[in-house]
Order: C-alpha cells, then sequence, then structure tokens
C-alpha cells in the first residue's frame, strides 16, 4: 500500500511524520473518507467540499486545489489496482 505523505506517493513503512509537525504538536487538523467503488471516486467534488468547510473552520490553509486532490487520489488509487472496493483517507 502507499500513502501520500508532504507532496510524496510513498510504501506506508516508508512514512514518517516529524514531531514538529502542526498536527502532531496541537492535534489540529481534519479528515475526509472518500469510498471507492470499482475504481472510481465516490461523490468525490461533495467530499472535497466538506473537507474545505473543515479547514474553513479552523483556520488551517487548503494546500491542494480540487484538480491537484484528484490527482494524488487517483494516483493512491492506482497504487493498489485490485477491482475491491476500498477508500481514500485525506488527512490535513
Amino acid at each position: 500500500m502507499q500513502v501520500f505523505l508532504n507532496g510524496q506517493l510513498l510504501e506506508k513503512q516508508e512514512a514518517k511524520v516529524s514531531v514538529l509537525d502542526r498536527g502532531f504538536i496541537f492535534g489540529d487538523g481534519v479528515y475526509e473518507v472518500i469510498p471507492v467503488y470499482t475504481g472510481r471516486l465516490f461523490r468525490f467534488a461533495e467530499h472535497l467540499k466538506r473537507l474545505q468547510n473543515s479547514l474553513d473552520a479552523i483556520d488551517i490553509p487548503n494546500p491542494y486545489s480540487h484538480t491537484k486532490w484528484q490527482k494524488i487520489c487517483e494516483d493512491v488509487m492506482a497504487s493498489c489496482p485490485d477491482d475491491a472496493d476500498k477508500s481514500v483517507y485525506i488527512q490535513v
């Protein structure tokens, strides 16, 4: 399994969060879980809107555009090529 962390697609075992990371220090952040059915992100635009609303609520800037988030999610999905239903977990 691969994960996208700080701009890089990495193997899960290689992903490390710095002890100086704001989310690690203060515990603030938001997440969104997007189901993937038959290789397609389910209601992606709605999930991204909810992510943006959550980020706005606690004054965290969104690090990526809608288009970039979609590319990231598609790259992560491509790293798990089986046909099983799955989820994409976004945490900012």
